[in-house]
């Protein structure tokens, strides 16, 4: 059987769930690794019949060869003309084993048609190299990259012949080495002392019998993931409703601490229904006051002075500006100062606490 050589490394970026479809593609590429590692042990046991049954022009190479027509046509007058029943046997077999190779090379094929086109590792490739140049190319910053990569497993060593699959999907990237035509498997070369290369068949029977315990440590990694996931997507939720909550109680004690107001011209205040102005007694709360027209704040742990301009309310002066409700006393709770060339008003309160979210009106007249 063949090796089960490659390495499943997908980043759960933000803590999200793997996507299914790099799932499903990460799985189709190891099945295909497998089709093509059990398709050139085939072709490999196909080379030394032919051999030995003394047939030439056929030689393993880059690309599998498989009998033409009138090879076939060839061997099956062979086995017919054939009065040694154990070389009889040999070219029956070859032409049985053609068949077997012919539905393992469709199969890995149909495998290999629904994934992107794999790298071929070059002398002096590495997998990090590959996969931030791959991302890159996704239009992901070099920053950004880096720091996607950050969150996946990456080999270590890469020998010339691997293949390696990136699969970027929905934001989530995931990545892939097999075999392909090298001499050894990334998981037997992973567990490979680059020091002692002439240990290369104690780690290939290492490999070889880790990868019997492969189905139950895949399990086990998976329970472990989903569990991680689980954890990840408690602590953001928590994370979450802490900084909503923390956010809120901000904005709580900011409006506890706050004059809430609203600066006007006096006439149209009282056009709109904001004030009313009697003819006798002070300016008092109309029938249109209500939360929503005031708009402006100022957070008395900050600050303690108001300036208005006559320039932003249409005015050519300011010469009053009086507060609303007029239970606010002049001297006693703030004080009014207006410039020389009556451009502005400076209201400073003098008593902040009976400010703390109360509502005023700031009512100019020009």
């Amino acid at each position: 059987m063949a090796s089960l050589p490659a390495l499943l490394l997908v980043t759960p970026l933000a803590c999200k769930r793997e996507d299914p479809q790099i799932r499903a593609l990460t799985e189709q590429a190891s099945q295909a690794d497998e089709a093509a590692q059990l398709l050139r042990q085939a072709w490999s046991a196909q080379f030394r019949r032919l051999d030995l049954a003394r047939i030439k022009g056929l030689t393993p190479g880059t690309e599998l060869m498989l009998l033409t027509a009138e090879q076939k046509q060839a061997l099956e007058a062979r086995v017919r003309a054939e009065k040694d029943n154990s070389r009889r046997g040999l070219l029956r077999e070859i032409l049985d084993k053609d068949v077997e190779l012919r539905a393992l090379n469709d199969h890995l094929t149909g495998l290999r048609a629904a994934l992107p086109e794999p790298e071929i590792v070059r002398p002096n490739d590495s997998h990090y190299g590959l996969a931030l140049r791959f991302l890159k190319g996704q239009g992901l910053s070099e920053d950004d990259a880096r720091r996607a990569l950050n969150h996946v497993p990456i080999s270590e060593r890469l020998v010339p012949g691997f293949e390696v699959y990136h699969f970027y999907v929905h934001g989530q990237y995931g990545t892939w080495v097999s075999q392909g035509r090298a001499w050894i498997s990334p998981r037997e070369l992973a567990h490979q002392d680059p020091d002692l290369a002439s240990e290369r068949d104690q780690a290939v029977a290492t490999g070889r019998r880790l990868q019997k315990e492969l189905s139950q440590l895949e399990g086990q990694r998976r329970q472990i993931e989903a569990e991680i996931r689980a954890i990840q997507e408690e602590r953001r939720a928590f994370l979450e409703g802490r900084n909503q909550l923390q956010s809120e109680n901000a904005q709580q004690a900011a409006r506890l601490n706050s004059l809430h107001y609203l600066v006007g011209v006096r006439d149209r205040l009282e056009t709109e229904g904001i004030i009313e102005v009697p003819f006798i007694g002070k300016d008092h709360s109309g029938p249109n006051w209500r939360d929503a027209v005031f708009t402006q704040h100022l957070d008395l742990r900050a600050g303690t002075t108001l300036v208005i301009q006559a320039r932003d309310l249409g005015l050519k002066q300011i010469s009053q500006v009086s507060l609303v409700p007029g239970s606010y006393v002049a001297g006693e709770h703030y004080r009014l100062t207006l410039s020389a060339d009556r451009q502005t008003a400076t209201v400073e309160l003098l008593a902040p606490p009976r400010f703390k979210n109360d509502k005023v009106v700031f009512a100019v007249v020009e």
